[in-house]
């Protein structure tokens, strides 16, 4: 009697876990809509696209802002948004598509190793940052690759 009493217990556990979890899904069902960030794009007078951002439901930058030259079509930069605040990974490029600048942000401030590079892709300086102030130890390098200054 008693085995027969748990086997049923297990059963309607077993369902009502099951039911839980239809109606959680069906209820964050139109969640998926919500998530996906709107984009924005921006244009210059000429009619060249001067950046496309993806903004949260309030409109700020969360997101990756691209920025454009004024041809509208060569990659200026990538930054990183959070509600509005540069959060992330940021890349600044040259003309060419070389890159000119790897550094991060947290909450609005560089923070690790920023990095900049010649044209020809050289790295050309190291620089630490902890919440937005640089740190000593700055690297320079000359074109040729060279240790200039530490």
């Amino acid at each position: 009697m008693r085995s027969t009493f748990i086997f049923f217990l297990t059963i309607a556990l077993i369902i009502a876990a099951i039911a839980g979890c239809s109606s959680g899904t069906q209820e964050s069902g139109s969640g998926g809509d919500e998530e996906q960030p709107e984009l924005v794009r921006k244009y210059r007078d000429d009619g060249t696209l001067s950046s496309v951002t993806q903004v949260d439901e309030k409109g700020y930058a969360h997101g990756i802002k691209v920025n454009y030259y004024e041809d509208g079509k060569t990659v200026h930069s990538k930054v990183s948004y959070q509600h509005g605040r540069k959060h992330g990974p940021a890349i600044w490029y040259f003309r060419s598509g070389q890159i000119y600048e790897q550094t991060s942000f947290h909450f609005g401030r560089r923070d690790g190793v920023t990095k900049r590079y010649y044209e020809d892709g050289t790295l050309m300086e190291e620089i630490t940052f902890e919440q937005g102030e640089e740190q000593p130890g700055k690297k320079v390098y000359d074109r040729d690759g060279t240790l200039i200054t530490e």
